[in-house]
Order: C-alpha cells, then structure tokens, then sequence
C-alpha cells in the first residue's frame, strides 16, 4: 500500500495521519481474530498517540513462506511481526507517555453560559451567581492556564463575550482571573471595596432570623468585598466570625454559643457551620419536644 492510499485510508476513517502506526498485512495472511490480536496487543487503550519527535519504525517481513498449509497452523501474530518491531511500538508508546498531555476534560462539567444581558433573562443566572460558580471552578481547575481560559470563554455568550475579547484586543498576556476581573468591572456590582465593607460591617442579624441565613448574607456580601480586592482570603475567616460575633442578635443562642467556643480559637468555616448547624438541629429538636409535650397535656 502506497503513502498516498494510507493517508486516505487514515482520512476516510476519522484518524489524524501524523498520529497514524498502520500495518500493511497481505491478504489471505492473517485470519480476523489473529488481526484482532494483534491490534489488541499493540493499542490496548484504543487511543491515537501524537509524538513529540519522529521516530522511525521499520517493519521485519516474516521469515516464514508466505501461504497456508494443511499440516501447518498459522503463526502466531505476533510471531509473524518480528522483536524489533515489538521493541520500537513500546519506545514509541513511551515517549507518548511522557509528552502526551492528560486528559484534562474527562468528566469536566462545563459552566452555564451567561451572556451579560440586563435584565436578566428568565432561567439564567445572575452575574453574581454564575461568577460565584466560575470562582470556585476556577481554584479547583487542574488544567494548564489556556485551558482554562478556553473553559471561561465557552461559557461566555453575548455582550459578556464581547467584553472578553475586547480585553484580548487590549492585553496579549490575559489569565482566567483576569476574564473574570473584567467580567466584574462591566457586569459585576459599582460599590467600590470600602463601601462594600462598610456594608458588611452593618449588616446585622434580623429578628427571628436563623444564624444559617444571617452567614448566607453576610457570605453574599464577603464574596464581593474579595472579588474587589478589599480583603485577603487569608483572613476571610477571621472577618467572618468576627462580623457574625458582632452582629447577632444578643439573646441568640446559637451566637452564644460560638462566642464561647470562638473566645479560645479562631473557627475556620467548617468547623463554623458545623457547629452552626448542630445548634440549630438541638434547638429544633428542643421545640418540637417541647410542642409534642404540650399536646399531651390537651
């Protein structure tokens, strides 16, 4: 078989001819479950490889005649292939090790798209929401920084994309963070950091409130203050249970009872919100006891 019908061949079946090993096997030589076999050998993952270099791959013809005999079985395949072929498939697989990339999207749940547009469509996102979101992913990404521009500006459509690509136009050295700093600047909220934090600091506990929905503001509000740079994430939980410390109600019991746990040690955010949530399920627990106790006296 000649490069040229190869090449072909590679194209009619959806392969990459840089990436192609193809064997030319005579017809009439090999039975299909020994071709199987030998194509299991050599790709057991069934996946095309891209080298970094080339590498040249000679092909031992066989020493045995060419035809079938009644009194002969077929040679084995691989047999038939020859050890210095055997020896270059395996050097060349492992250097496609070595410099082929990770398959970085296996699994990789894209975001939801926003587009920018005000008033914000029915069933989209807010820029709030969505940002939150992209932030979070953003930190969990274990990819190569291209990649996860390409991850950001997917999601993008609209005047969203177009603010994106101005700042490409501007900045040839842009980074993921950067897309979402201007995402912010053109979609995000106009307070500046202080007067963010002036209303972090104001923000107060409500009557009746549950602590759980007084931290989701104040988190809300946190979370703005960070994306404009008005406090370090090093200190978010300090800022935190300081805030929550002073802006709860007086009487509230489960504010008492992080006072006396936090008057020791600093509570990180896990810890706060389990223990947040113990003293409500306890304090849950204690009404409907104390409503089930009342029934029984009617």
């Amino acid at each position: 078989m000649d490069p040229d019908t190869v090449a072909e061949w590679c194209g009619e079946h959806s392969s990459q001819s840089k990436c192609c090993i193809v064997m030319d096997i005579p017809a009439d030589t090999w039975a299909e479950d020994q071709i199987r076999q030998a194509v299991a050998t050599l790709a057991p993952d069934h996946r095309g490889v891209k080298l970094a270099e080339e590498v040249e791959v000679q092909l031992i013809k066989p020493s045995t005649p060419r035809g079938e005999s009644a009194s002969v079985s077929a040679p084995s395949p691989l047999a038939m292939i020859g050890p210095e072929f055997i020896v270059a498939i395996g050097d060349l697989l492992a250097k496609c090790q070595k410099t082929s990339p990770p398959h970085t999207n296996f699994g990789y749940r894209r975001l939801r798209n926003f587009r920018g547009n005000v008033p914000t469509p029915a069933g989209e996102e807010t820029f709030e929401e969505w940002v939150e979101q992209a932030m979070q992913a953003l930190d969990e990404w274990d990819v190569p920084e291209a990649q996860k521009k390409q991850r950001i500006t997917e999601s993008l459509k609209g005047p969203a994309s177009e603010a994106v690509r101005n700042l490409k136009l501007s900045r040839k050295d842009c980074t993921a963070l950067d897309y979402l700093n201007v995402l912010e600047e053109v979609f995000g909220r106009t307070e500046k950091a202080a007067e963010l934090v002036y209303q972090y600091e104001h923000t107060y506990q409500r009557r009746g409130e549950r602590m759980t929905e007084y931290m989701r503001r104040l988190d809300k509000i946190l979370h703005q203050i960070l994306l404009k740079k008005g406090a370090e994430p090093a200190e978010v939980d300090k800022i935190r249970i300081k805030q929550i410390l002073r802006g709860s109600q007086p009487l509230d019991p489960v504010m008492m009872q992080l006072r006396s746990r936090a008057g020791s040690q600093e509570l990180k955010y896990l810890e706060l919100i389990r223990v947040v949530r113990e003293e409500e399920a306890l304090l849950e627990e204690k009404s409907f006891r104390r409503g089930k106790g009342r029934m029984h006296n009617l």
